[in-house]
C-alpha cells in the first residue's frame, strides 16, 4: 500500500519536466502581452537611426549603415530609447531647414583676399550648399575641418600662416584666381596644402569665374539691346608689353574703339559700365596674361549684359569648352588685326549675320561667381563631401611648370 502511495503522488521526471516547461512558456506569454511596452510588440526594432534615408527602412547592421552613409556622407546615430514606433514600411521624416542648415563642417577663412573682406552669408542661399560654416574666428583652428588660405596673401617666409600645430584630419586649401603671370611662385608651398582651388579645370575644387547654365522659358525668349557703338574697350592695368595693348594699338588703325577706364582718363561707375556694355555691339575682352582655362569676367559679363565679346586669351578651341563657338570672336581667326576690323565692320552692316552670334541665348544664360563667397561655399562643401587623405604635392609645378 506504501508504494502505491508514494508512485501516485509522486510525479515522474518527465511529468515534472513537462510541468516546468509549461511554466515558462506562460512566463513568455505574460511577460510578451502584458508587461512590453506596446511599441515594441508589433514593430522590428533598429537601434541604429539612419538620418534622411529614404523608402523603407530594414533591419541593418550597425558596420552596414555605416558603410552606406560613409558614401553618401552622412553619419550613423545610436538610438537606444524609442520614442515612436518604428515601422519598417514607413520612410524617415523629411529634414527640418535647421537641420539641413547645420553648419556641421566649419571651413575658416584665415586671410581675407587683397586684405579685402567678403561677406560670410550662408552658404545655402548663396550656392544652395548645406551643412557648411563659413568663419574668419581664428580661435577655431583647431575645431575647423578646413583653412583657406588666399596665395597672395600668403607671407613669401610664410609668417602670417598659422603657428599652432595642425589638427592631423583638418585640410589646408590654396586659393588662387590670379593666372601665373600675376602671381608670384613660392618654393615654401610644397607638401604644405591638401587640396587646391582656382579657376583651371584640374583644381582639386574648380571655380571658374562664370559658367552658362540652362536657360528659364523666360529667360529664352531673348532680345538684343539696342546699339548705337560698334566696338568698345574698358581697361584700367594697361601694360605696353602686353599682347592685348600691343593688338589694340594695331587694331586701332583700322576702326574705331570707344575706350574707357583709367588708362584713358575716363573712369566708369557700375551704371555707366552696364550701360556702356549694353550700347555696344562688340567688346574686347582682352585678358591680361595667356594661360590655359584663364577666361575671366572679361568675358562671361559680355555674355551676359548682351554684346559679342571678342577675345584674347587661350586657344579657342579652350574657349569652346566653356562656349559655344558662335558666341564669341577669337583674334586668332584672322590673319591680323586689319581682317577682324574688316569683319567687325561687315557685322555693322548686316543685321541678320550679327544676330547669328545670339542663337546660344535660345538655349543658355551666362552666370558668374561671387568673389570669395561662391569659392569658400564650394570649397567647404567639397570637404563635408570628401574626407580621403590628400596632399598637393608640388603647387609651384603644377601651376607655375
Amino acid at each position: 500500500m506504501s508504494t502505491y502511495k508514494m508512485t501516485s503522488t509522486t510525479p515522474s521526471k518527465t511529468t515534472r519536466s513537462i510541468i516546468i516547461a509549461l511554466f515558462l512558456l506562460a512566463c513568455f506569454i505574460f511577460y510578451l502581452f502584458y508587461l512590453t511596452p506596446p511599441e515594441f510588440k508589433y514593430s522590428t526594432i533598429n537601434l541604429f537611426k539612419c538620418p534622411a534615408a529614404q523608402g523603407p527602412v530594414n533591419n541593418i547592421s550597425t558596420k552596414t549603415c555605416l558603410s552606406v552613409l560613409k558614401m553618401q556622407n552622412l553619419t550613423c546615430t545610436g538610438n537606444i530609447t524609442v520614442d515612436k514606433p518604428l515601422m519598417t514600411t514607413s520612410a524617415s521624416k523629411p529634414l527640418t531647414t535647421a537641420e539641413k542648415e547645420e553648419p556641421d563642417t566649419i571651413l575658416l577663412i584665415w586671410m581675407w583676399p587683397f586684405g579685402v573682406g567678403f561677406g560670410l552669408g550662408p552658404c545655402s542661399s548663396a550656392s544652395n550648399i548645406h551643412g557648411c560654416r563659413l568663419t574668419d574666428d581664428r580661435s577655431l583652428f583647431n575645431q575647423a575641418h578646413g583653412v583657406m588660405f588666399h596665395h597672395r596673401d600668403i607671407s613669401r617666409d610664410l609668417s602670417n600662416m598659422p603657428k599652432l600645430p595642425r589638427p592631423a584630419t583638418q585640410k589646408w586649401i590654396w586659393w588662387n584666381m590670379e593666372s601665373p603671370s600675376n602671381s608670384a611662385s613660392n618654393p615654401q608651398l610644397k607638401d604644405l596644402f591638401n587640396l587646391t582651388s582656382s579657376y583651371r579645370r584640374d583644381s582639386d575644387i574648380p571655380v571658374p569665374y562664370g559658367w552658362l547654365s540652362e536657360a528659364t522659358e523666360k529667360e529664352k525668349n531673348y532680345t538684343i539691346p539696342k546699339k548705337d557703338k560698334l566696338i568698345c574697350w574698358v581697361v584700367s592695368n594697361y601694360n605696353p608689353n602686353f599682347r592685348r595693348s600691343q593688338y589694340f594699338t594695331e587694331l586701332s588703325k583700322y576702326i574705331t574703339v570707344d575706350v574707357h577706364g583709367r588708362h584713358f582718363n575716363k573712369k566708369i561707375n557700375n551704371d555707366d559700365y552696364l550701360n556702356l556694355m549694353t550700347s555696344c555691339k562688340f567688346y574686347l575682352s582682352f585678358e591680361n596674361s595667356i594661360h590655359k582655362d584663364y577666361m575671366t569676367e572679361k568675358l562671361f559679363n559680355p555674355l551676359a549684359i548682351g554684346t559679342v565679346p571678342v577675345v584674347i586669351g587661350p586657344s579657342r578651341e579652350n574657349y569652346e569648352q566653356f562656349i559655344p563657338s558662335e558666341a564669341f570672336i577669337h583674334v586668332d581667326d584672322f590673319p591680323s588685326p586689319k581682317e577682324l576690323a574688316d569683319h567687325l565692320k561687315l557685322m555693322d552692316q548686316n543685321d541678320e549675320l550679327y544676330r547669328q552670334y545670339f542663337t546660344w541665348r535660345e538655349h543658355f544664360v551666362s552666370k558668374g561667381a561671387s568673389f570669395g563667397l561662391d569659392h569658400a561655399c564650394r570649397i567647404c562643401d567639397h570637404i563635408r563631401r570628401n574626407k580621403h587623405y590628400k596632399v598637393a604635392k608640388d603647387i609651384n609645378s603644377w601651376y607655375w611648370g
